[in-house]
């Protein structure tokens, strides 16, 4: 995989190979660690800002924009990066190759996205779009010319660099959001903020990811790259659809101020889980590739990962949920308080989905990208079939059959991780049931700090610190051992075994 890895060869090596392996992860969510506290506190400070400054319209609108640069991305990377991840052996030409692809299709989502701007504003109802939308076209140029060069970061486990391309991204989303409210152009806040953002962040990985292939497109080199790229982008389409095509659906069948509370319950429920794969998910598909061939170990580290997934999303997922009326009155303030029972209701959905992060890892490094396409083709189908059917009932039975789509999806891509891995969904449960033990106890204890603070009458901080605080103790007290072997494992200045991953392996 790395073309400075050692290569596969006897037990010696394999052990050897290993040991860098863990090294190089553990230094990775080190990096993505630190990184993600910095971009989430910009990112929460900045967010609760512009929630009071700005309305749900505005919110919503920008929830249009992210789904539309989600789909952009997706043909500017069109599976390239993964295919380059998960080849085993990489020459300059599929690096050339690569690079004259993502350019030339970087090109045409410019291009679409240009001349297509006004008729989605029209079909959405939403003439603001069509400036939104045209405003992200140079840097979407710009995020296809760096498709290569992030590539080649993740391949070798080089997280440093993404890292400190995501906080850039962060600093310069937030002080052009800010600049333009102050200005007074608000509507332009959101979207001149998420143009920066992406300009930014491929500015930063261009110069981080070294110098640009030389070399003309192979034909040769297309076909070896194209394979697996073509399987990826199928899956990563239905995926962004089956993902995003709930917001549109919403804006378009229920209005902006709905998708905007519907988007604020969907983004506190997804907020934890996200950050885990910003942090250590993201790091699984090359890792995981570097196991392809060693199917025992990557199941044993897939199940220790998705154990450690359950300690830390399972507990803080379901105390947020509990505690979704006081936590969005008191941080984004009274008129988003009817994204509580949204949020409520697309929990058990949410936490379902928080567990499967590294599923698409699995499917990639055991060569079997089409396994993506199969489980969100089907979710597609399921969300657009959930979403014209209980319309009628508003944002509340919307809620309700998204999160019922999301349970059986989850269970159905594990099934088919553990037929990969040759393991069971019995291990599966096995390896989750700690973190739903915690999550009961943390329950336990937030429900406890809400009946406290009624009979007390608390407001404001006050009620916050009430609720939060039970279930932090709680946490602690059950956790603070394995926290700190975590903590030491990746910020420790000798090579180890990362636990989240590698645990037992050796």
């Amino acid at each position: 995989m790395n073309d400075h890895a050692p290569v596969i060869g006897d037990a010696p090596v394999h052990a050897e190979r290993n040991r860098w392996l863990w090294s190089a992860f553990a230094r990775s969510v080190r990096d993505n660690m630190v990184a993600e506290f910095v971009v989430q506190a910009l990112r929460i400070g900045g967010m609760v800002v512009l929630a009071r400054a700005l309305s749900p319209h505005d919110f919503g609108l920008f929830k249009i924009l992210v789904v539309v640069s989600t789909f952009a991305m997706l043909v500017n990377e069109a599976g390239i990066p993964d295919a380059l991840i998960q080849r085993r052996d990489l020459t300059p030409a599929h690096h050339a190759t690569a690079w004259w692809m993502s350019i030339a299709l970087a090109l045409f989502t410019s291009g679409l996205l240009y001349s297509g701007a006004p008729a989605l504003a029209h079909l959405m109802k939403m003439p603001d779009l069509r400036q939104g939308m045209r405003l992200l076209c140079i840097p979407f140029l710009l995020e296809g010319a760096a498709v290569t060069a992030n590539a080649r970061l993740r391949r070798d486990l080089r997280f440093t660099a993404l890292a400190a391309a995501d906080v850039f991204a962060e600093v310069a989303f937030l002080c052009v959001a800010l600049v333009l409210l102050w200005y007074r152009m608000p509507t332009w806040a959101l979207a001149g903020g998420l143009a920066a953002r992406f300009a930014i962040h491929a500015v930063t990985i261009l110069f981080a990811g070294g110098r640009t292939p030389v070399g003309l497109p192979t034909s040769a080199a297309a076909r070896d790259l194209g394979h697996f790229a073509t399987k990826v982008l199928g899956g990563r389409t239905v995926d962004a659809l089956s993902s995003n095509i709930d917001f549109v659906l919403i804006g378009r069948l229920l209005g902006s101020s709905a998708l905007g509370f519907y988007s604020m319950a969907w983004d506190l429920l997804r907020f934890v889980p996200d950050r885990v794969f910003r942090i250590a998910g993201r790091v699984t598909l090359p890792t995981f590739c570097h196991l392809q061939d060693q199917t025992d170990q990557l199941a044993k580290a897939y199940l220790n990962f998705s154990g450690y997934l359950s300690r830390i999303i399972l507990p803080i997922v379901i105390c947020a949920t509990i505690a979704a009326p006081e936590l969005i009155k008191i941080i984004y303030g009274p008129k988003w308080l009817p994204a509580a029972v949204p949020m409520q209701l697309l929990a058990c959905g949410l936490l379902l989905v928080g567990l499967r992060l590294a599923i698409g890892s699995v499917y990639y490094a055991k060569n079997h990208p089409e396994f993506d396409f199969y489980v969100h083709a089907t979710r597609l189908v399921l969300v657009v079939v959930t979403i014209f059917g209980l319309a009628k009932t508003g944002l509340v039975g919307v809620s309700m059959g998204r999160s019922a789509v999301e349970v059986v999806m989850s269970i159905a891509g594990q099934w088919l991780v553990c037929m990969l891995l040759g393991i069971g969904l019995t291990d599966l449960v096995v390896a989750i049931l700690p973190g739903a033990r915690l999550a009961l106890m943390c329950a336990i204890a937030v429900i406890a700090g809400k009946i406290t603070a009624n009979v007390c009458g608390t407001q404001g901080v006050a009620t916050l610190l009430l609720i939060v605080g039970p279930p932090a103790i709680v946490y602690c007290w059950r956790e603070s051992s394995t926290a700190m072997r975590m903590f030491g494992d990746t910020f420790g200045r000798r090579e180890t075994t990362p636990i989240v991953v590698a645990q037992e392996l050796q």
